[in-house]
């Protein structure tokens, strides 16, 4: 898309919800993990995170931005993410 800058924002990078990686898990009521406690249903199958494996790709996309002069910032406020540099949110605006 040609986009010199991309910036990221609501990566957490964090989950409350703990377990094996891509373990099949049923949600019970409220999701801590979403910005929305609806976000998944009482009764809804869904998978815990893989985050390293998820780090594995921010870090592929952070290094080809780099190498083709672009750049990828986090501007997600109280963010686990370590891989991109931070930028301040409100500053956006």
């Amino acid at each position: 898309m040609g986009f010199e800058k991309v910036v990221l924002i609501g990566v957490d990078h964090n989950f409350s919800s703990k377990g094996d990686a891509n373990k099949t898990v049923v949600s019970e009521g409220d999701d801590p993990n979403h910005f929305m406690p609806n976000y998944f249903g009482k009764g809804v199958k869904w998978q815990l995170p893989d985050l390293d494996t998820s780090e594995v790709g921010y870090i592929m996309a952070r290094d080809a931005y780099r190498k083709a002069g672009r750049e990828i910032v986090d501007a997600t406020v109280g963010g686990k993410l370590t891989v991109f540099p931070k930028v301040d949110y409100n500053s956006l605006f």
